[in-house]
């Protein structure tokens, strides 16, 4: 996990929160309002990734040069749709599923989806054209330095609310906030803002509602736009559709080097192999809940182990239990307690599943033989921590390829 403090980059993070007018003034290219790509992204957290966001209509800089504009649209690539489903028993919604970043939300049917185009965070945008309601998320992934740890989140919605509060005085188009809080949505923890602005002419102000979702390794922003005088017309059931949030664990693919021995673990795990172990046969991951092993291992250290756990006797079978039990007794000098293995398949392959303890925290393992490899996938975990850690011990067992 990420140890440092987080700082969070001032600048950067105004240019999040302040509206401009490309979120309701639009030129259209290719289909798409230039607001639907310029809408401004999340850039407050260091540690996120993000470009820089496109100008539009209203930020002293056109959406389409002049030529553009006088022979019409040019080629284009391959055009990507948000992903929408009908909601059973709700006609005026449909459900938005982000199924690579782990997000769904209901959002109002009576929209109009553009394609996401070439904006790297973006995952959705959509209008009503005939009431001026447009809709923006955003999902930026954790940079390189690894996820976050949970007190680091709960010190950036801290942070992010105080310097939304402080960024009027740096407004220059009489911003103002109505609500700045941490809400509790479907149970998942968001900041929730309510701010207006003037539009360029200073003769409307646009309203943005808004929903900052951070994880160990995701942030979402949902963000509802609209003028002033629509904002009654849909205050009341944005916070209905927001309660239908689900943010879902997201995987990454993990692999032995040189081998095709793979699984799947949490998006949220980090590496935790020692580097002076990097030409061992091996992976370890892990986060605040449980760490994951994939190790494989020539045979030989396993003399009592057969070319295969297939087709065993009884007997074959009691020795390759004794066997396992002995070496880890001599891995962990004695400290490991109450073995107990048995045969199963995973995945179509025979393996030893075993359970014991080592020093209070659980530890259960797969282990298997394959081309002269005896092959492990071990997960260590506190035994408070059983029933989160179960589906993601069943998914990354499920997922093991040999």
């Amino acid at each position: 996990m990420r140890k440092a403090g987080i700082k969070l980059k001032k600048k950067e993070l105004i240019g999040f929160l302040l509206c401009s007018a490309i979120l309701i003034l639009g030129m259209t290219v290719c289909g798409t309002p230039a607001w639907a790509e310029a809408v401004p992204r999340p850039a407050g957290p260091a540690l996120v990734k993000i470009e820089p966001a496109q100008p539009g209509p209203g930020e002293g800089k056109a959406a389409v040069s002049p030529e553009t504009e006088k022979s019409g649209p040019v080629a284009s690539e391959e055009k990507s749709y948000p992903v929408t489903v009908p909601v059973e028993g709700r006609p005026d919604v449909v459900e938005f599923r982000d199924d690579k970043d782990g997000f769904r939300v209901y959002v109002p049917g009576e929209l109009t989806m553009y394609p996401v185009g070439v904006n790297p965070v973006a995952v959705l945008r959509g209008e009503n054209t005939e009431t001026g309601l447009r809709l923006a998320i955003d999902a930026s992934a954790i940079d390189n330095n690894g996820p976050l740890m949970p007190f680091q989140v709960d010190e950036f919605r801290n942070d992010f609310i105080r310097m939304v509060k402080s960024s009027v005085k740096d407004s220059a188009n009489d911003k103002k906030i109505s609500l700045c809080k941490e809400e509790d949505i479907n149970g998942q923890k968001a900041i929730h803002v309510v701010s207006s602005t003037l539009t360029t002419d200073g003769k409307q102000r646009l309203v943005r509602d808004e929903y900052v979702f951070v994880t160990q390794n995701r942030m979402f922003v949902v963000m509802y736009m609209m003028y002033e005088k629509t904002y009654p017309r849909y205050n009341g059931q944005i916070p209905e559709w927001m309660q239908s949030v689900r943010i879902e664990q997201v995987w990454k693919k993990i692999r032995i080097r040189d081998t095709s021995f793979e699984t799947e673990v949490p998006a949220s795990c980090i590496n935790l192999k020692d580097p002076t172990e990097l030409e061992k046969s091996m992976e370890i991951y892990g986060n605040e809940s449980i760490m994951i092993g994939l190790v494989a291992s020539p045979k030989e250290p396993y003399g009592f182990m057969p070319a295969s756990l297939s087709g065993l006797t009884a007997q074959e079978k009691e020795a390759v239990l004794e066997g396992l039990c002995r070496k880890l007794a001599a891995d962990t000098k004695d400290a490991a307690t109450g073995y107990r293995g048995v045969f199963t398949e995973v995945n179509g392959a025979v393996c030893v599943k075993a359970t014991y303890e080592v020093n209070g925290s659980r530890n259960e393992s797969y282990t298997f033989v394959k081309d002269g490899n005896v092959i492990e996938l071990g997960f260590v975990f506190k035994g408070e921590q059983e029933t989160a850690v179960r589906p993601v011990i069943q998914h990354t067992v499920g997922k093991l390829k040999l």
